[in-house]
């Protein structure tokens, strides 16, 4: 019997594509022996292929490009090395005449095609990286003068800090950097636009903490800035030395009108729900409390004060209801004219000066792309809220900003909002069921909160893993939260607020403020009363990248697949916990300068020693490396520097197997830690017979934490934030690689006294009498061993 015309047309593209995927046999669809499926590896593969042949059919493989062009771009940011500027574009172009030439053939096409994809990532990113170069500073200067433009200006917790467009810079040793950060003890920055000089010391940008560690110097460096410091005194009015920069009118014009709408809303809340208004409204977060801020992290509604899908939608809806609403008052307009087109034009107009007032940052931007895309499918009558729309907006951003793709708030915000846009094609025809279910009454706020409880969880799981990642914090109780936040935020404080500022030229913001203060108090009581709850506050171990890699591809295949595809999303998730859960965790710390070590005990707890009361770095790196133990709580504890026996002269800790790390804070100490430590770290050049394991970090040219962890057989494997500084653009490019951790010296060589050889009453004893090993060998992967700095 001869198949209908119209099931040939239909079934003849999937019958070529399982053809080209499967061979003859799968295509004709024959059937597995038995009731069981075949498990057999040819079964598997078959299976496999033929899900693969379903994805192509339905043109699915769209939707995995950004994750190419991402993953693309991730592997030229982690290179160890700079690779050549143009070295991508040959892959990308030769991937893409393969894709050409296999199109035929849909498995070899999206192959070839996701390959030219990566190598496109890796190719723009170290294009952008190229255009941007500028340099960095190479050493610490102290006390110098530096003049130039005000370009951002600040608020802290403490002073203010502010973003200088550099004119002269006193005594460089290098090219002076263009733009340097720095940070006023006073309260009162300068305003943006204007020139000042002050003295300040300024050092390059910091790395990560320790490995595997956020790297701020590399984050800086990518907005622009090539050294950071504190001020000497107050900065000081100065003629201008050359021409601004591009850009500083526009710049000090947005900064205007944010502290000037600012201004109007702490006059109408001068309380601290004034500070999160302002914060919501002009994306300043200067007032912004500390306490509110940490209540909303532990809760989970910190992607309030976040600027990005939430505000960007609520903003762009609600002018163009309000657009649409005038123009359908109008019986012309209404009955012949397009008028919801119409009314997408002044929402577009709303998102983008939006954009600029909030400060334009990266969650910002990929909320605004979207919302464009939304709205121009309104305009041509398509719907546009879509996995296509979201693939399409990834791939914008990423290709003007391939940097987003390190930035956590972006991960964050792409991961929450592919969760929703999947979770609403999947679950949302449930929803139009609940108000069957509930009654006439009841049916529509049921129906709302499904949808709410929907949004939040989908988001809250989706962005989980980023969490954790980044911030090594869970918020499990983020859904009760957002159930109870949510409809204050959307219907009372982001609609109070766009009115307030429409109502600002007529001068009658002031009750509009006030209501959107009512909302934020009642939002602050939610997430005050979600944050007490016992539980609320997760902190988890720093988990590795591959780990992220791995629970990120799970998440993608979850929610792009439509066939069996996705029952290997569970596998994929379940490997990145199991790396996680598995990933050793560093038995030692030591931060840049020596000055502060943490020290893994018998409990399996952390243990400091050196400047963690003492300066702003060594605080800094505990907070960082206690975050990272999944043990943030115990930042500022008492009994974290118990166990440190310390003099005038140094500290020691004693490692999990009883011997002992030595801190040196003076060189007189050198010669009894050599003797009698397992470890000495030491910001002095050591003793060249010196019988410890040495790890030698010259504050003066180190940059970025070390990390080491103990293995079975009691050897010592070290870690360097920066293995070969000045290898990639933001790195600076005159500083001596990392120093070795010396091994210790042979018997045919100096002089050796390990600690078996002395007694433990010389030496400060940490609890019980620690059990001598000799010293700690080291593997061959650390870095050599440079001259001591001259």
């Amino acid at each position: 019997m001869q198949r209908p015309p119209e099931r040939e047309a239909r079934d003849g593209p999937r019958a070529r594509a399982r053809a080209a995927v499967l061979g003859a046999a799968g295509a004709r669809g024959q059937p597995a022996a038995g009731w069981l499926p075949d498990l057999s590896l040819a079964g598997l593969w078959q299976a496999l292929a033929a899900a693969l042949a379903r994805e192509f059919e339905d043109r699915r493989g769209f939707l995995f490009l950004p994750l190419g062009f991402a993953a693309g771009a991730a592997l030229y940011f982690s290179a160890p090395q700079e690779p050549l500027a143009y070295a991508g574009w040959v892959p990308a172009l030769g991937f893409l005449g393969l894709a050409v030439l296999a199109r035929a053939r849909p498995f070899a096409f999206h192959l070839f095609a996701l390959l030219a994809v990566v190598a496109a990532g890796f190719a723009v990113a170290a294009l952008q990286v190229q255009r941007m170069a500028h340099p960095v500073l190479a050493t610490t200067l102290n006390a110098v003068e530096v003049s130039g433009y005000v370009e951002a200006a600040e608020l802290r917790p403490r002073g203010s800090r502010i973003t200088l467009a550099v004119t002269r810079l006193e005594r460089p040793r290098t090219d002076p950097p263009r733009r340097v950060r720095v940070t006023l003890a006073g309260r009162e920055p300068p305003a943006v636009g204007s020139h000042v000089t002050l003295r300040a010391t300024l050092a390059p940008p910091p790395g990560p903490s320790y490995p595997g560690g956020f790297d701020f110097g590399r984050a800086i460096w990518l907005d622009g800035i090539g050294a950071t410091g504190y001020a000497l005194g107050g900065p000081q009015l100065t003629p201008a030395l050359g021409p601004p920069p591009p850009g500083l009118a526009l710049t000090t014009w947005l900064d205007g009108t944010r502290r000037a709408i600012a201004a109007r809303i702490l006059a109408a809340l001068p309380g601290e729900e004034g500070g999160v208004a302002v914060a919501l409204v002009t994306g300043l977060r200067d007032a912004v409390p500390e306490s509110i801020e940490e209540s909303m992290r532990i809760s989970g509604l910190s992607h309030v004060l976040s600027i990005s899908g939430l505000h960007m939608a609520l903003v762009a809806s609600s002018v163009f209801f309000f657009a649409r609403a005038l123009l359908a008052l109008v019986p012309e307009f209404a009955l012949y004219r397009p008028i919801k087109a119409w009314a997408a034009l002044p929402a577009m107009a709303s998102a983008s000066f939006y954009l600029l007032l909030s400060g334009a940052e990266v969650p910002t931007q990929r909320a605004y792309v979207m919302t464009l895309l939304v709205l121009a499918g309104i305009v041509l009558g398509r719907p546009a809220l879509t996995l296509r729309t979201l693939a399409v907006a990834a791939l914008a951003l990423l290709a003007l900003s391939p940097r987003a793709v390190l930035d956590p708030g972006a991960q964050m915000s792409f991961a929450a909002t592919l969760g929703l846009v999947a979770a609403y094609e999947r679950f949302g025809y449930l929803l139009t069921a609940v108000p069957a279910r509930t009654g006439r009454w009841m049916g529509v706020p049921a129906r709302h909160i499904a949808a709410l409880a929907l949004a939040s969880l989908a988001a809250g799981l989706a962005t989980a893993p980023y969490a954790a990642y980044h911030f090594q914090r869970l918020a499990p109780l983020s859904l009760l939260a957002n159930l109870g936040a949510a409809p204050v935020v959307s219907f009372i404080v982001m609609p109070a607020g766009l009115a307030g500022a429409v109502l600002i030229p007529f001068g009658w913001d002031d009750p509009a403020w006030r209501l959107m203060g009512w909302g934020l108090a009642r939002m602050r009581d939610i997430s005050d009363l979600v944050a007490a709850l016992p539980g609320a506050d997760r902190g988890v171990p720093a988990m590795p990248v591959a780990s992220l890699v791995l629970i990120s591809l799970g998440l993608a295949v979850l929610c792009l697949a439509r066939t069996r595809l996705v029952l290997l999303a569970p596998a994929l998730a379940a490997s990145g916990l199991v790396v996680a859960a598995t990933a050793p965790r560093p038995d030692l710390y030591i931060d840049t300068e020596a000055r502060t070590v943490a020290v893994r005990g018998r409990d399996g707890a952390l243990a400091v020693m050196g400047d963690r009361d003492g300066g702003v770095g060594g605080r800094f790196a505990v907070e960082q490396w206690l975050s990272a133990d999944g043990a943030r709580s115990r930042f500022g504890a008492k009994d974290l520097t118990a166990a440190a026996a310390c003099d005038p002269l140094g500290c020691t800790l004693a490692l999990p197997d009883g011997r002992l790390v030595a801190l040196s804070r003076d060189r007189d100490s050198l010669e009894d830690d050599c003797r009698l430590a397992a470890v000495l770290v030491t910001p002095f050049a050591p003793p060249l017979d010196c019988a410890a394991t040495v790890i030698y970090r010259d504050p003066r040219t180190a940059l970025g934490g070390v990390s080491g962890t103990l293995r079975p057989d009691g050897r010592l494997t070290l870690a360097f934030a920066r293995p070969a500084p000045g290898t990639r653009p933001w790195e600076p490019k005159t500083l001596s690689p990392p120093k070795r951790a010396r091994e210790p010296a042979s018997a045919a060589g100096a002089s050796r006294q390990g600690p078996s050889s002395s007694s433990p009453a010389d030496y400060p004893k940490i609890g019980a009498d620690p059990a001598p090993a000799g010293p700690l060998a080291t593997d061959d992967e650390a870095p050599p061993a440079p001259e001591p700095f001259q």
